[in-house]
Order: C-alpha cells, then structure tokens, then sequence
C-alpha cells in the first residue's frame, strides 16, 4: 500500500496522511520534511522566495525520488505539497509508484481556512480571492486529471469522522487491515 496524498494548500493532506497511516500501522511521510532535509535557508517560502520554483521543483522531486528508491518495498501514506500540481515530473513518478488520492475541498473551504492562517506567498495581496480562483481552478484541474480516486471532504468538524469518511473511500487501494 502506497498511498499519494494530493491537494490544495489546507486540504487536509497532512493531518489525514498522519491518522491514516497510524490507522494502517505504516509510516506517514510528508514531501516538505524531506525538502526541508535538503534546503538552506530552512524554511520553504524562504527558499522559494530566494531560488525560485524550478529550483524548489528540483529540489522537491530528488527528495521523493530518493525516499521511494531507499523504500522501495515500503507502505507508507505520503502528504505532498500543495503545489506538486505544477510539478510534472514528479506527478509522473508518483504515479509510477503508487495511488494518488486528491483530497478535495471546495474553494470556498480552503479559502476561508488559508485567511486564518495568514496569505501564501502564492496569493497576489491586492486581490486574494481573484488570485486564489485562477489557482484553485488549474490545480483542481490537474488533480481530477491525474488521481486514481478523489474523496470530497466538506467543511468538517471532527476529524475522526473525516477520517473514517476517508477510509471507507480508500477500502480498494488498502491491504487486507
């Protein structure tokens, strides 16, 4: 069992990738605590900020690659960054090499949950919900285009009824539990 967790920035992907795999007994990797392994300065936006994002792809890409080498024989439920939908070659080695699960949450959702937590680098500050929706809409775009399933989560409260919710939607791409 090897399982890709995708979506948009506060989707969920790495509290669930979290609960799933310890529902599952297998490790939880998450892609930016590889990166971050990897990067000086060592903060992510710090390093996009002063690299640009060719350099964050690359970057971004040789630590998966790496990991599944090293952990070929591995489950493992796997959180990625929000932005991998703009990361081509490292969509392609996914895919080789595993289930791609798309959290989806609606626009609304996630743009209300990014407020609270402060504006991305990615969001223009002049017009944030302009510059989400061009967003959104071409990530969701490539998500739908590259998943093997995508589970819809609502606005949810409790976390453990997500992720039962979660589990029921991923019964035939996990291992006999």
């Amino acid at each position: 069992m090897r399982l890709f967790l995708l979506g948009i920035k506060h989707s969920g992907k790495s509290t669930f990738s979290r609960l799933l795999a310890s529902k599952y007994g297998v490790p939880s990797v998450d892609s930016d605590d590889l990166v971050l392994e990897r990067i000086k300065p060592s903060r992510i936006r710090e390093y996009y900020a002063e690299y640009g994002k060719s350099k964050f792809q690359e970057i971004e890409y040789e630590a998966v690659r790496d990991y599944l080498e090293k952990h070929a024989s591995t489950s493992f439920v796997f959180s990625l960054g929000g932005g991998v939908s703009d990361n081509a070659p490292l969509l392609k080695l996914l895919k080789e090499n595993g289930t791609l699960i798309y959290l989806y949450r609606s626009e609304s959702d996630i743009l209300s949950v990014i407020l609270k937590h402060g504006i991305p680098g990615f969001l223009d500050p002049r017009n944030i919900e302009e510059s989400f929706h061009k967003i959104f809409k071409e990530r969701d775009a490539i998500y739908k285009s590259v998943a093997d399933k995508v589970i819809t989560l609502g606005p949810y409260r409790d976390r453990m009824e997500t992720l039962e919710y979660i589990d029921e939607n991923l019964t035939e791409y996990v291992d006999a539990r």
